[in-house]
C-alpha cells in the first residue's frame, strides 16, 4: 500500500512560507536551507524541505510555483493544544472563520487550513 511521503506547499515566496510553516507545524527547516533561506540565495525553482535531514518521519516541501490557483493549494488540519492558536497567529496566520469545532486560519500568502483543539 502506498505510504504518505512529504506534503508539498506551493507558494509565491519560499523565504515568506517556509519559516511560517515551520513554526506552525513544529518541523524544523533543514539546516542547508535554513543557511539559503538567510543568504537569500535559494535558486529560481528550489524548494525548502522541514523536517528531519535523516529522511525519518513527515516532511513538508515548500516549492516555488510561477502560477497559483487562488485558493485550495493545501489544506491541513492542525490539533492544536492550549496556546498554540496565539503562536499560530503571532507567526502570520489570519481568521478566516470560527465555526464551532474548528477555526479556518490562512497563512501568509492566503493557504487556507483548519485548526482544532486536540482531544
Amino acid at each position: 500500500m502506498p505510504q504518505l511521503a512529504a506534503i508539498v506547499i506551493h507558494c509565491r515566496d519560499p523565504y515568506l512560507i517556509a519559516p511560517f510553516w515551520s513554526t506552525v507545524t513544529g518541523l524544523p527547516i533543514v539546516p542547508d536551507d535554513l543557511k539559503k533561506l538567510a543568504e537569500r540565495a535559494l535558486g529560481p525553482a528550489e524548494s525548502v524541505l522541514l523536517g528531519a535531514s535523516t529522511g525519518d518521519g513527515l516532511h513538508i516541501w515548500v516549492a516555488p510555483a510561477e502560477e497559483l490557483p487562488p485558493v485550495g493549494r493545501i489544506h491541513l488540519d492542525l490539533a492544536i493544544g492550549d496556546g498554540e492558536l496565539d503562536a499560530i497567529l503571532a507567526a502570520g496566520a489570519t481568521v478566516v472563520r470560527t465555526l464551532p469545532r474548528w477555526t479556518v486560519l490562512a497563512d501568509p500568502e492566503g493557504n487556507e487550513f483548519c485548526v482544532f483543539r486536540r482531544p
